[in-house]
């Protein structure tokens, strides 16, 4: 049984994350921004009754994060695995119609978040049984397979936390954590879209496959769902 935090959970790959990770038995701790819309995470708690905690959680909100870290504390002593999953997607644009402020909130949410969420957590996690804290990146942050046009937010900020992932992977203040990005593959999400050529299932059960089997060796590194080395 891990003690498993996700963020943006209320969805798509967060979501089932939530889901598969009750279905092993885990205690499952569930954020988003918006709990009371989340009718699936509500739904899922009903059906695991004492496994799953929905947390009002803004990755971006120091004050959520605080209110959050303290909600968890109070119901177990230590955290084994954080999903860092919360992302946005605002919409691809090239240098003519570039925004500054969509820009920043995209850099805000899936680049610096992760490291704030780390940041509060980082002490519960490493009083865990071999914990583990896995960055849902992208292909899209890989800078050596940029060899077209993408855009600059989304592809941008999951370069920016590949880069963050790595620095925290090798911080002394996260030492004994083993801290990896991971790419959870094209899959059907509201971000996805619906030609993708995953489910969400398929996907999750990739990603718990590669987070549950990590090992020192594993610090630092970028993988794909399916457990295959992803280049930087």
């Amino acid at each position: 049984m891990k003690r498993t935090l996700i963020t943006g959970a209320n969805r798509g790959v967060g979501l089932e994350l939530a889901r598969q990770s009750l279905e092993r038995g885990d205690r499952v701790f569930a954020g988003c921004r918006n709990p009371g819309q989340a009718v699936d995470l509500h739904t899922l708690g009903a059906a695991h009754p004492g496994q799953l905690t929905v947390l009002t959680l803004d990755v971006t909100d120091e004050a959520s994060l605080d209110a959050s870290k303290e909600v968890v504390r109070a119901q177990v002593e230590a955290l084994d695995v954080l999903f860092n999953n919360a992302a946005i997607l605002l919409g691809d644009e090239t240098i003519a119609n570039l925004d500054a402020e969509t820009v920043m909130q995209t850099l805000r949410v899936n680049s610096l978040g992760p490291m704030l969420v780390a940041q509060r957590y980082l002490d519960l996690l490493k009083a865990g049984n071999a914990p583990r804290i896995v960055n849902i990146s992208s292909e899209a942050g890989s800078i050596s397979r940029m060899m077209h046009f993408r855009g600059y937010a989304y592809y941008g900020s999951k370069a920016a936390l590949n880069m963050f992932t790595r620095a925290l992977a090798f911080d002394p203040n996260a030492q004994g954590v083993i801290v990896i990005a991971l790419h959870p593959g094209w899959v059907r999400t509201d971000m996805g879209g619906s030609t993708a050529t995953l489910s969400p299932s398929e996907s999750v059960q990739g990603i718990l496959k590669v987070a549950h089997s990590l090992t020192r060796a594993d610090v630092g590194k970028f993988y794909t769902y399916a457990g295959d080395e992803y280049p930087w």
